[in-house]
């Protein structure tokens, strides 16, 4: 495992699966997916400290990703950062109704996103 933890991004678009990546570069491993039926299974496999997540997937979508890490017997307090377009108030409801620790309105701030990912990274046990 990298120094400062092991991230699942989970994301359809390669260009920001790559942003995100640059905009977390400080010793971090990384795992990507492409769709939430990949996310699911990366996440059993690889069970990363934080899932950055977006909603809108082709097949199964983030929420489906999401309700499985919540579900998940041993890692269901992993931190999930939804990153999605879709960020009207509902949006933003609805991912933390279904256990989003935090929403990040897409385009996102990289500074931002990389002070979030470190702040729920130092909460872990």
């Amino acid at each position: 495992m990298a120094a400062g933890g092991t991230i699942l991004i989970c994301d359809d678009e390669p260009s920001l699966r790559e942003l995100m990546r640059v905009s977390l570069d400080g010793g971090y491993e990384f795992h990507e997916a492409a769709d939430g039926a990949e996310g699911i299974d990366v996440f059993d496999r690889a069970r990363p400290d934080l899932v950055l997540l977006d909603v809108m997937m082709p097949g199964q979508g983030g929420l489906a990703v999401l309700d499985h890490v919540r579900s998940h017997p041993q890692l269901a307090r992993t931190p999930v950062i939804v990153v999605s377009a879709f960020s009207s108030g509902s949006d933003r409801a609805t991912a933390l109704e279904h256990g989003a620790n935090a929403f990040v309105g897409k385009p996102f701030d990289p500074d931002e996103l990389a002070a979030l990912v470190e702040e729920l990274l130092a909460l872990r046990v």
